[in-house]
């Protein structure tokens, strides 16, 4: 950009007069810049959307006001015989902040509308997996019923009268079994459709979920994760496995090397179980001092039990970060697979009974988790 000078500056020792802002305003050639501003507040008026205290007509009126004052010099206010401002008297910052308010105020309702979008989409699956629940403790109960009917029908002799109750239970046991398979095509496609709107609603709440010391996620996100598995699995049936991890001999490494030392080994297995469970849906998160869980959505018992041992050989082969004469890292672990009926808590604590037995057997290991008939049995 040039100055326009009237004529050429005689070299002199005293120095110019000041150049005044207006006059530099006007000195410089902003039409393109005025042009670019108001393209980006025009953009911004034809693309605004309805909000609870602003309709999209009146955020475009306003827009497009600032534009005409920015660009074209019409008065912000009607003024009798100023048909235009010239662009020193232009309110230039008014209109960046006119902007700037209306971005704001569209990225909180854009935020706000997200998350009760993501509450209502979870309501809507709490609600499906307790009438899945319910309907099948009903066709539970019905199986029993037609079973004992069935037994007592073969007992009896009148050939006619057994033949059509048989055929009656055969018609009932057909639209029942018809009915499962119908729902649960529904429900797997609800699920899938769940899998990929919570993937793309998951980023509003991921930084208060997670741990600040490992950055991996914190109790807060298993919480959630694992009654969403729970969930899920109610619907579509696939596999869904847990892993629980606990750092060995966590106090002696504060004890002997101070917190700093239990912070990095701690630092340290979390990096360990990011190269152990490579699949975008596997969540890991820091549940306790020195304990972390891992929920593997699609995952068996015997895919759960390689990653558990792998788990086992990675740590042991990860360097202690807080001092060379350190003895190794070790890790025990414990596995569940999700069986279908329990909650949560139960299901963690089946993982949590198994890693316990690992520590018993000398630490080191993974132990996967018995049953709940088999622990109802000890």
């Amino acid at each position: 950009m040039l100055f326009r000078r009237s004529a050429p500056l005689a070299p002199s020792p005293v120095a110019p007069p000041a150049v005044s802002a207006a006059t530099a305003a006007e000195a410089f050639d902003i039409a393109p810049l005025l042009d670019a501003f108001g393209q980006v507040l025009s953009a911004y008026a034809q693309g605004s959307f309805d909000m609870p205290d602003l309709s999209s007509s009146e955020a475009g009126e306003e827009l497009e006001r600032w534009r005409r004052h920015t660009v074209l010099g019409v008065p912000l206010e009607p003024s009798v015989g100023v048909p235009s401002l010239s662009a020193a008297h232009r309110d230039y910052p008014g209109a960046t902040r006119a902007l700037t308010d209306h971005r704001r105020r569209e990225k909180r309702y854009v935020e706000s509308a997200l998350s009760d979008l993501r509450d209502a989409l979870w309501a809507c699956v709490e609600r499906v997996h307790t009438v899945a629940q319910a309907d099948m403790q009903a066709d539970e109960a019905t199986s029993i019923q037609i079973s004992r009917v069935q037994t007592a029908i073969h007992g009896i002799e009148t050939g006619a009268v057994k033949d059509e109750v048989l055929q009656a239970i055969s018609a009932i046991t057909d639209i029942a079994r018809s009915r499962r398979d119908t729902q649960q095509a529904a429900f797997g496609m609800l699920a899938e459709r769940i899998d990929q709107l919570g993937s793309q609603l998951e980023e509003a709440k991921r930084e208060s979920e997670t741990d600040v010391l490992t950055g991996l996620g914190n109790r807060k996100r298993f919480e959630r994760t694992g009654q969403r598995a729970v969930q899920i699995h109610m619907l579509n049936r696939t596999p869904v496995s847990l892993v629980l991890i606990d750092l060995d001999h966590l106090k002696q490494i504060n004890d002997g090397y101070g917190h700093a030392a239990g912070d990095a080994a701690l630092q340290a297995i979390a990096g360990s179980l990011s190269k152990v469970f490579l699949r975008e849906s596997d969540v890991i998160c820091r549940v306790g001092g020195d304990e972390f869980v891992v929920v593997l959505a699609g995952t068996d018992e015997k895919v759960a039990q390689r990653l558990a041992e792998r788990v086992v050989q990675q740590v042991a082969s990860t360097r202690a970060p807080f001092a060379t004469a350190a003895p190794a890292l070790s890790a025990s672990v414990g596995y569940a697979l999700y069986e279908g009926t329990e909650g949560v808590e139960a299901w963690l604590g089946r993982a949590d009974a198994a890693l316990y037995r690992a520590k018993k057997e000398g630490r080191g290991k993974a132990n996967g988790a018995k049953g709940t008939a088999e622990l109802r049995q000890e």
